[in-house]
């Protein structure tokens, strides 16, 4: 089936809460949540920030890289029914949802949310991969890395009867702080498939310009055969207000001062070359290694 067409059920037993979602996208450390926290200071939006737990449900063994086919009835009905109660519980007409994870299975999302707006923002792939190696060293390991309210709220979407397929994942984290250097280091970030292989035969920085690269060449493959009006692309560093009134317009809202003040308060532009400018030389050729072609068909190079 053609990805523009749905199930004729599909959009028809959508809940009211869920039509027309709006679904932001890109790789890890690209600035998905900037963009989540700015647009969620709009008065028609509830955020809802990487429900990584709630979109793997029914999938657990597998990679985040799933497909149309992955999205069986019981997984559709079960993510849609979290999704809009979350809705409801913030008195809010409209969905917003932000998981970089997304970016590898576009597929699957649209037969979750059809009609859905997806927005892809998108930063300069080396001080991604920078931003991301930073966060697998510093944020992977450790019970204290991660914040309080993200661990009760990943135990809810959890539950008792998945908790055995993600032992190991919490003994990585867990034990990788206690025992550095003999515990395989926990997965950080978007499970691009074969993630835990290449771990182990390349370096941790070409593993986080893999995870740009894939996060980026599917999100864009999937947004160039989609109408103008359902998907849209911007880069990290072209934001401004007035980019923030295009991506309004785009999901079709109004323009409110909440947003606007928010993003004026949060948001410095000259911080976006501090990683390059400060990163070892070697460390840049090896992600350029990976990603030149990638940066090519961006238009960075």
């Amino acid at each position: 089936m053609n990805k523009l067409a749905q199930p004729a059920s599909s959009a028809t037993c959508l809940p009211q809460e869920l039509r027309k979602a709006i679904v932001i996208v890109g790789s890890p450390r690209s600035g998905t949540t900037m963009l989540g926290r700015t647009l969620a200071h709009h008065s028609q939006v509830a955020l809802l920030g990487e429900p990584r737990m709630t979109w793997r449900y029914g999938n657990d063994r597998k990679s985040d890289r799933l497909t149309a086919a992955d999205a069986r009835p019981e997984v559709v009905n079960y993510i849609r029914g979290r999704f809009a109660e979350h809705v409801r519980a913030h008195g809010k007409p409209r969905l917003l949802e932000k998981s970089p994870q997304n970016a590898i299975r576009l597929d699957f999302v649209e037969r979750v949310l059809p009609g859905c707006k997806i927005i892809h923002t998108i930063r300069h792939g080396v001080q991604s991969a920078l931003a991301i190696q930073s966060f697998w060293k510093n944020k992977s390991t450790g019970v204290t890395t991660i914040p309080r309210d993200k661990v009760g709220r990943r135990l809810r979407e959890v539950g008792l009867r998945r908790l055995p397929y993600y032992g190991r994942e919490v003994a990585r984290r867990l034990l990788g702080s206690a025992f550095p250097g003999w515990v395989a280091p926990n997965i950080w970030g978007t499970r691009i498939p074969g993630i835990d292989e290449l771990v182990k035969d390349l370096d941790l920085i070409e593993v986080c310009a893999l995870q740009w690269r894939m996060s980026v060449e599917a999100a864009r493959h999937h947004g160039q055969g989609l109408p103008p009006d359902r998907y849209m692309e911007y880069r990290l560093e072209d934001i401004s207000p007035e980019l923030i009134e295009r991506v309004l317009a785009f999901c079709e809202l109004e323009p409110e001062q909440a947003v606007m003040d928010y993003l004026r308060a949060h948001y410095d532009p000259a911080r976006q070359n501090r990683r390059i400018d400060e990163a070892d030389p070697r460390d840049v050729e090896r992600i350029r290694q990976w990603i030149e072609p990638t940066l090519h068909w961006l238009g960075y190079e």
